[in-house]
């Protein structure tokens, strides 16, 4: 048996603390929760996480305050079997961590505080390690790290994924320059461009980008590639009844990096993320990401692509 890829995720890892509620109702109001519970989030490290679950070797670089917050989610990183031994600890600096109020529908309102640690400069990156990996995707969120990361590994003509959710344009630019495959949310997409999804994708393939795709929830995704720049495709999202929908993005973008390593084809990469993300958006909590059995019986009740 061939050995599972090893994939190196970069960017922000955050705590969560989810508050079920009947409905999600306008501030300032009151209402019960029907439900609670803790578990790790962020970007990169929710990415990990869902690799660690497909069966990948999944390591997590990134910041974190020197707090027990910080306790919290190398706990659970372990508890996940993601490496997350490169995950640094700034002391003077808090953690991220966020206030999930999660809908009976799924849907979800996200009240967060951004670790101070994220301004990290990531000299202390580990580099070489990049000569064992298959493939690394990188956020939005810790920038000066995601910029050293993905430009060692284009430089190693590793294969690199961006997870473009919102952030500051200009960074979203810089980050793009290094990035193979760049993987935008909706909002994501309209803070790196205005204008159409064809003009936006077509900014990030001139930025340097050789796909550029826009993930919009259960209206499918879109994508442009460098190989027909003019040609925007579409991929129809799977029906499926939502319980929570926080780290679906998260586990689209894990999937698909995986499968990007593993070798598939632009199209069945997507087809595959998108299973995943359509399993997740079935479970509650963000890091109840499915497994790679799930996915594939997922796939298979569905029948050909």
């Amino acid at each position: 048996m061939p050995l599972p890829k090893r994939i190196i995720c970069v960017g922000h890892t955050a705590f969560d603390r989810v508050y079920q509620v009947p409905r999600i109702v306008p501030a300032p109001a009151k209402t019960p929760a029907t439900g609670y519970f803790e578990l790790g989030g962020g970007m990169a490290g929710n990415g990990a996480v869902a690799l660690a679950h497909l069966g990948a070797q999944a390591v997590f670089w990134g910041v974190a305050g020197d707090d027990s917050i910080a306790d919290a989610m190398a706990a659970d990183f372990a508890r996940h079997g993601v490496d997350a031994s490169n995950m640094r600890r700034i002391p003077g600096h808090n953690s991220s961590h966020s206030a999930i109020l999660v809908e009976a529908g799924g849907e979800r309102l996200i009240i967060n505080v951004r670790s101070s640690a994220l301004q990290d400069s990531g000299d202390w990156l580990p580099l070489d390690d990049l000569r064992q990996a298959d493939a690394l995707l990188a956020d939005v969120r810790w920038v000066p790290g995601c910029l050293k990361a993905l430009a060692a590994a284009r430089a190693r003509h590793l294969p690199t994924v961006l997870d473009g959710d919102v952030g500051e344009r200009a960074a979203m630019r810089a980050l793009l320059a290094h990035t193979d495959y760049a993987v935008f949310s909706e909002p994501g997409l309209t803070c790196f461009h205005d204008g159409p999804a064809l003009a936006a994708l077509g900014s990030a393939l001139a930025l340097g980008a050789r796909v550029a795709v826009v993930t919009r929830g259960e209206r499918g995704c879109e994508w442009l590639s460098a190989d027909a720049p003019g040609a925007l495709r579409h991929l129809p999202a799977f029906a499926t009844q939502a319980v929570d929908t926080t780290g679906a993005g998260d586990s689209f973008h894990g999937a698909f990096t995986l499968m990007i390593a593993e070798g598939l084809d632009l199209p069945a990469a997507l087809r595959y993320a998108a299973a995943a993300a359509a399993v997740k958006v079935g479970r509650l909590g963000a890091r109840s990401m499915p497994a790679r059995t799930d996915v594939e019986a997922f796939l298979a009740a569905r029948g050909p692509g």
